[in-house]
């Protein structure tokens, strides 16, 4: 039985993907947000779960564990970081060292860590990888699109593995991107006449419309083109900005949709008093479910 460590656990994703491999028991998981912590105990019962600040964590309290995974914040790293909220970003990218220090304790015999592609051009990013090194591991890193993992959501995210063992990242699947129409609920939701809608969304759908037909995924994000069915959707991020369009109606999607995108079964949930807001940012940072298995299942 392989025992892993969720760092950053957030919405649960990691620990999802870990638990669908045979083999794989998540003991313990960690975030600093209470309701995340919620929601995965909600879906993981059986892990130990803590809620707190991980650059103030006491490492030696972990139980007996094999294989950490950590999905350190990323906000601080993404394009859309300002400038202006430069002290708060560089915090955010502070976090990444906690996974050093908890390897440092821990010493597990694997680490995962999953991130933006940014990430890889942080200023400390080759020190922080050499930090591995230094306690005797293997690094292997890889930049990845999730839709090749059957995630219906064009996804791009670098990974880092730390082997003891001599483990290593899997390559890409070569197999065709998944389409996200399959997913969408057309009968819920709250449609409205597109011709209600204010201008500029009026814009954007039309452009969605003549280059992907009447039923399609729209962006509330100036100049965005718009999605096919046939494609896989864009990043879900932790802002809710997709819509979907059938004709002369749209209406956004269903926090189940945005959970199908991010590759969580219809069996997975959320707090009761978690928000529509709360929702769709814990799901936007997770990291899906299907990606996270296909690579626990490689290295493991």
């Amino acid at each position: 039985m392989t025992k892993a460590v969720d760092l950053f656990a957030g919405w649960g994703g990691f620990t999802e993907g870990a638990e669908r491999v045979p083999g794989v028991e998540v003991l313990f998981a960690a975030n600093h947000w209470p309701l995340a912590v919620e929601a995965h105990a909600l879906n993981h019962p059986n892990a130990q779960h803590v809620c707190q600040d991980l650059q103030q964590a006491d490492w030696t309290t972990l139980p007996e564990y094999d294989l950490l995974l950590a999905s350190p914040a990323c906000q601080g790293h993404s394009s859309a970081s300002q400038p202006k909220r430069r002290h708060y970003h560089d915090a955010l990218r502070a976090t990444a060292w906690a996974v050093i220090e908890c390897a440092e304790v821990t010493r597990p015999e694997t680490i995962i860590v999953e991130n933006v592609p940014p990430f890889a051009n942080w200023i400390f990013f080759n020190n922080w990888l050499n930090c591995f090194e230094l306690m005797g591991y293997k690094v292997s890193t890889n930049l990845y699109n999730c839709a090749r993992f059957g995630v219906p959501q064009r996804r791009r995210r670098v990974v880092v593995c730390a082997s003891r063992v001599g483990a290593d990242l899997p390559a890409e699947p070569t197999a065709p991107e998944t389409a996200f129409g399959p997913h969408i609920q057309w009968d819920a939701g709250n449609w409205r006449p597109i011709a209600e809608s204010s201008l500029n969304v009026q814009r954007r759908i039309g452009w969605a419309q003549e280059r992907h037909g009447s039923r399609c995924l729209s962006q509330h994000v100036t100049g965005h083109k718009g999605v096919g069915l046939d494609e896989p959707i864009r990043t879900i991020t932790k802002q809710d900005q997709w819509v979907v369009v059938d004709g002369d109606h749209y209406r956004p999607l269903t926090i189940r949709e945005v959970a199908r995108a991010m590759s969580f079964p219809d069996s997975y949930g959320w707090p009761s008093k978690a928000t529509r807001s709360d929702t769709i940012a814990g799901l936007g940072n997770a990291i899906p479910p299907l990606f996270a298995e296909a690579l626990i299942k490689e290295v493991v």
